[in-house]
């Protein structure tokens, strides 16, 4: 795939690289959690290039047509933010949630500097440059910016930057009584930070990550910080990942060279021991079946890395609630997601979920992500609005999303005036019990999950979906709490599993020779009908995961069904090569 061409154009002066590639801390559980913008995460707003240039501006394309594209402008005079500017920013998000999530909050050096650990003593100086630099950089997205407001990539040119800035004179009589809160005296200047909308959008509402700064701001290496963050993005909640080495190059971004790729490799390679060193990733390997520009990178993770992900989210967003609900937050222009989280705390038992599910049309109740999304939309909107919405749904024909339908309902609030007709019986719940109940038992065969990481890992992750679905059949449903009860029982519930089955052991190497001689034809797919289903299972469930709503969804799937057309009549589409298809279309 061609990521990117370099092209350098000199022009007088300016010169163009073109790549194509005060809350009281007490209710805060973990104050080095911090939310960070999805556009900061899965594009190159930081550089990597230590050689930087005054007035150099860097334009990163990411297709061949050269239409999807983000373009780095620096302040006339200055250069584009990297390194330095990265870490600030990121401290600015931790600072920015200790004072309640404020779009405007204001800092000084000193508070940065602290959080920074840093020792030099032209701090000041350091510090005001990379503000005044993060605040005046233009970035230009086409067909690249995400907005969570729109649940879509930005179609139209956007130029923006990611903050501005206001600098404060202690010293002036407008700016006394901010003077007196500063205990130290020494201290001549203070900075008004206003995160811009696109961004901060996406950081009060579902278009970012959580990360741990602390975390972050300890990876030495800022290829390797980028790679971390990247891949906690791609891998979701799977413990295996597996990504084309060409792609981490234009993301981070790295120098792509085709005769020095060799040595970008191991760029690569060393940042991915720091994150193993620091328990950041289990293991990596490089996988090369012919040249390097077609190698790929897999990366393994532990179930620690998936509880601690799980955990800081569901830790922040606790956080975020409490702040909501403790302070009164002033100057901020987005009242309705602060209403939306305000919304009645009612508890969400998988009997209330089971009973909305059962008032939805029929076409809404065979989708398998129904579930978590009720869940979803009554933690963001309340049951009230969930029930109306369910309603306005059952009144529509001819529905053919109705999962977005619905999601857009509540967005839009499409029922508004409606009356609500149904409410839900309350009831006790016993799955949850089920759920909990498989934790309190800790005996674990330890000889027998030792045979089974001797097993290839393909047959490891075979045995751990059947024993996952099993577990999901058993406690009825699938929730986050089913989730987190599953991780912390995985190794007792795969040797239960060995147990009632020990000829999986026994036969290891008659059930390797088997999978490796049935696995085309077990996976084929020459179904019509079973092929349109997997097409919309998968499409679905990847909507959802990555909390996405694609306007062009049509258009995807016709992409994949042309490309799945010679497969499939020459009867060897597999269901990893459908999968391959459809990752590959929403990359």
């Amino acid at each position: 795939m061609n990521w990117l061409e370099d092209e350098v154009v000199d022009m007088p002066e300016t010169e163009i690289v073109e790549e194509n590639i005060y809350l009281d801390e007490e209710l805060l559980k973990n104050k080095s959690l911090i939310r960070v913008d999805m556009n900061a995460i899965q594009y190159p707003l930081f550089s990597r290039n230590p050689k930087r240039k005054v007035n150099q501006i860097v334009k990163y394309f990411f297709n061949q047509k050269r239409d999807i594209y983000i373009n780095v402008v620096p302040m006339n005079g200055n250069y584009i933010p990297g390194e330095l500017e990265e870490k600030i920013f990121i401290t600015l998000m931790k600072l920015m949630k200790k004072k309640g999530m404020q779009r405007r909050f204001i800092v000084t050096a000193n508070e940065l500097k602290k959080e920074l650990n840093m020792n030099t003593k032209d701090y000041v100086k350091r510090v005001k440059d990379a503000l005044i630099r993060l605040a005046s950089t233009n970035y230009q997205f086409k067909n690249t910016l995400y907005s969570n407001k729109e649940k879509s990539l930005l179609t139209k040119e956007v130029h923006t930057t990611i903050m501005s800035l206001e600098i404060l004179r202690l010293e002036e009589e407008k700016n006394k009584s901010l003077k007196e809160k500063i205990s130290d005296k020494r201290i001549k200047e203070a900075y008004e930070i206003s995160v811009s909308d696109y961004f901060y959008d996406n950081l009060v509402s579902k278009g970012y990550l959580v990360y741990d700064s602390d975390i972050l701001l300890t990876i030495d290496n800022g290829t390797s910080r980028t790679i971390y963050m990247l891949i906690e993005k791609l891998r979701f909640n799977d413990l295996y990942l597996k990504v084309d080495i060409l792609f981490l190059i234009k993301r981070i971004p790295l120098k792509y060279d085709k005769k020095n790729i060799a040595r970008t490799i191991q760029t690569i390679g060393k940042s991915l021991e720091e994150l193993k060193e620091k328990n950041l990733i289990k293991n990596f390997n490089f996988i090369k079946d012919t040249t390097w520009e077609k190698s790929e990178v897999e990366i393994f993770f532990s179930e620690a890395n998936l509880i601690l992900k799980q955990d800081r989210f569901y830790t922040d967003l606790n956080d975020f609630k409490r702040m909501t609900t403790s302070l009164a937050i002033s100057g901020m222009e987005h009242e309705p997601v602060l209403e939306n989280l305000l919304e009645k705390k009612e508890e969400i038992t998988l009997e209330v979920i089971s009973e909305i599910m059962s008032k939805l049309p029929s076409v809404a109740k065979k989708l398998k992500t129904m579930p978590k999304t009720i869940k979803d939309s009554i933690d963001y909107y309340g049951i009230e609005k969930v029930l109306l919405a369910v309603q306005y749904l059952k009144k529509q024909k001819n529905l053919k999303s109705p999962r977005a339908y619905f999601l857009k309902s509540l967005e839009n609030n499409w029922f508004d005036g409606e009356v609500l007709e149904v409410s839900l019986p309350k009831k006790e719940s016993k799955s949850e019990d089920i759920a909990l109940e498989i934790l309190k038992n800790e005996k674990i065969n330890d000889n027998l999950y030792q045979e089974f990481e001797k097993l290839p890992i393909n047959i490891q992750n075979g045995i751990e979906g059947y024993v996952y679905r099993e577990y999901i059949e058993l406690c009825g449903m699938e929730t986050k709490i089913q989730q987190l009860a599953f991780m912390g029982s995985r190794k007792k519930l795969i040797c239960d599993y060995l147990q009632r089955y020990p000829q999986i052991l026994e036969n290891e190497k008659e059930i390797k020779v088997e999978n490796e001689n049935s696995k085309v034809e077990d996976t084929t797919i020459i179904d019509r009908q079973k092929l349109k289903e997997y097409i919309d299972e998968y499409i679905e469930l990847y909507q959802d995961l990555m909390k996405i709503e694609y306007n062009n969804i049509e258009s995807i799937r016709k992409k994949i069904i042309l490309e799945c057309m010679d497969y499939f009549i020459n009867k060897n589409l597999t269901l990893e090569k459908l999968k391959e298809i459809i990752k590959t279309n929403f990359l």
